[in-house]
């Protein structure tokens, strides 16, 4: 049973659209609001698609870039919420910390697809070459 959960843990860092879309119908079901359903499903999967990326640079580039997208990220939040200040003269830490979140699952989807074509690319370039 443990093995079970380990492997759909492992497809869905390795193809998190796949969770976000099996997350998306699991709430749709639950919740049955298609609105509050996507946004919970971004909301769960932005991690996923993080991880995604990690793995992608790691295999692409062959170095450990965690700490570049953590770096990224706080510098992200930090953006968010100076936004926030210079907005509203106060911080709303809810309300930056959904933006500053969904604003990464953009990004990280985005960053995951461009990564993703980058690594078939270099793929198909090493197996033609060789």
């Amino acid at each position: 049973m443990v093995s079970f959960f380990a492997g759909i843990a492992a497809t869905i860092v390795t193809i998190p659209l796949l969770g976000f879309i099996l997350i998306y119908f699991i709430s749709r079901a639950i919740v049955k609001n298609n609105r509050k359903s996507f946004f919970l499903s971004v909301d769960i999967t932005t991690a996923f698609f993080i991880i995604a990326v990690h793995y992608l640079l790691l295999v692409i580039v062959g170095k450990n870039m965690l700490w570049l997208i953590i770096l990224l990220l706080l510098l992200s939040i930090l953006l968010f919420a100076y936004i926030n200040w210079r907005k509203n003269q106060e911080i709303q830490t809810v309300k930056t910390l959904k933006r500053f979140w969904r604003f990464t699952f953009l990004l990280s989807l985005c960053t995951y697809f461009l990564l993703l074509v980058i690594g078939l690319i270099q793929r198909i370039l090493t197996t033609t070459i060789n």
